[in-house]
C-alpha cells in the first residue's frame, strides 16, 4: 500500500494525449509539483516502479497538492486509490499518435510500435481508465480551457480548496 501525504490529482490517458502539458498548466495554477510516472516506454502498467514513485511523492510531503500524470496512472490501483481526484485525458488516437510521431526525428518507430500492438495495448490497459476517472477532458481542446476546467472541478470538490 502506498503512503501518500499530500492530496493527489492523478491524470491518465494515452501517450500523446497532452497529459504532461495539462498537468503542468494545472500545477502552475495550483502552485503544485508534478510527478510524472515516466511510464510511456512499456506496453503495460507492470513497468511502473511504485517504490520509486513513492520516493518521488515523499519528496513533496509538504505540498498542499501533488499532480501525478502518466499513461498508466489510472491503471494502477495503488495510485488510483490514493488519488483525491482522477482525470482521464480522452484524446482521439489519431491525434495522440500524430503528436508522438511529430515529436521524433524519425517517426517510423512510433508508427511501427502502434501498428505492432500499441493500439491493442491501449485498449487493454489505458482506455479502461476513462470509466474509472472522476472527470474526462478532451485532449484536443485548448490547453487553457482544459486546465481551467480541471481547476474548477478540483476546487468545487474540495473541502479545503487549493489556492
Amino acid at each position: 500500500m502506498m503512503r501518500v501525504l499530500p492530496p493527489l490529482l492523478v491524470i491518465g490517458g494515452p501517450a500523446g494525449a497532452g497529459k504532461s502539458s495539462i498537468a503542468d498548466a494545472v500545477a502552475q495554477r495550483l502552485d503544485a509539483p508534478v510527478v510524472g510516472l515516466a511510464d510511456g516506454a512499456g506496453e503495460d502498467q507492470h513497468g511502473v516502479d511504485l517504490n520509486t514513485l513513492q520516493d518521488r511523492l515523499d519528496a513533496h510531503e509538504d505540498a498542499e497538492l501533488v499532480v501525478v500524470e502518466g499513461v498508466f496512472a489510472l491503471a494502477l490501483p495503488p495510485i488510483r486509490w490514493a488519488a483525491r481526484w482522477t482525470v482521464y485525458v480522452d484524446t482521439p488516437l489519431d491525434i495522440s499518435l500524430a503528436r508522438r510521431a511529430l515529436g521524433r526525428d524519425d517517426p517510423r518507430a512510433v508508427l511501427r510500435a502502434y501498428l505492432d500492438g500499441g493500439r491493442d495495448a491501449h485498449a487493454r490497459n489505458v482506455a479502461p481508465g476513462r470509466q474509472l476517472a472522476d472527470l474526462v477532458v478532451d485532449g484536443a481542446d485548448p490547453l487553457p480551457d482544459t486546465a481551467e476546467r480541471i481547476y474548477r472541478f478540483i476546487t468545487r470538490r474540495s473541502t479545503t480548496a487549493p489556492r
